[in-house]
């Protein structure tokens, strides 16, 4: 029973992104996805609570799929010191989010707003979440000198993000930029970044695009 309705909702997400792409977000209705479907309005309603309910999912799942290797235990063992799992921490978010994510390429589409702001934000907490861990290593490595793992990954992060967008309004050519082409155009200004804030005791290089 459990499987059955995993599959009715990836179903409908499925059903509703199709639409999404062809009419847009704002122009396709529940009835639409219903009707597409042949299913009864009240069984949409039994799985979602909205339309925008489908979109958040559908983000979930893309940011899931960006990040699955990510979230294994076993992906970085062996992988080295401290620094070398953050450059391949980031260096894989990129790939998969230029490999992976179609969706992300054709969220203009949709709606951006909710669709694109959705995946970031989850992949980014993935993220963050990992970069802490690695912080602490780096810290027990004597690599690093970093008293708040935590706020730093943060800062690090976001702080990236929000130059991000503060740019895209400031200048058009960045208009159909994505944050992962940002993020390589800004590379070793970010490997900066990474370095003094995590106030780097030994010589080792930040390098995001192995």
């Amino acid at each position: 029973m459990r499987n059955s309705k995993r599959e009715k909702q990836k179903e409908i997400i499925d059903t509703a992104l199709q639409l999404f792409l062809e009419k847009g977000y704002e122009k396709t209705s529940i009835k639409d996805i219903t009707e597409k479907m042949n299913i009864a309005t009240g069984l949409f309603h039994y799985y979602f609570n909205s339309k925008e309910d489908v979109l958040i999912k559908c983000a979930y799942l893309n940011s899931q799929m960006i990040t699955e290797e990510l979230q294994l235990e076993t992906f970085f063992e062996g992988k080295g010191n401290a620094v070398e799992k953050i450059n391949l921490l980031m260096s894989q978010v990129l790939h998969n989010v230029s490999e992976k994510n179609d969706i992300i390429k054709d969220s203009a589409k949709i709606n951006q707003s909710l669709l694109l702001d959705r995946i970031t934000y989850i992949t980014l907490e993935i993220i963050i979440t990992k970069l802490v861990e690695f912080i602490k290593e780096g810290n027990d490595e004597k690599i690093f000198d970093c008293p708040y793992p935590q706020q730093t990954a943060e800062i690090l992060v976001y702080g990236f993000e929000r130059m991000f967008r503060k740019q895209k309004e400031k200048d058009e050519g960045l208009k159909d930029c994505t944050l992962s082409e940002y993020f390589m155009q800004n590379q070793y200004k970010l490997a900066d970044m990474f370095k003094k804030l995590l106030c780097m005791k030994q010589e080792y290089h930040f390098q995001f695009d192995k």
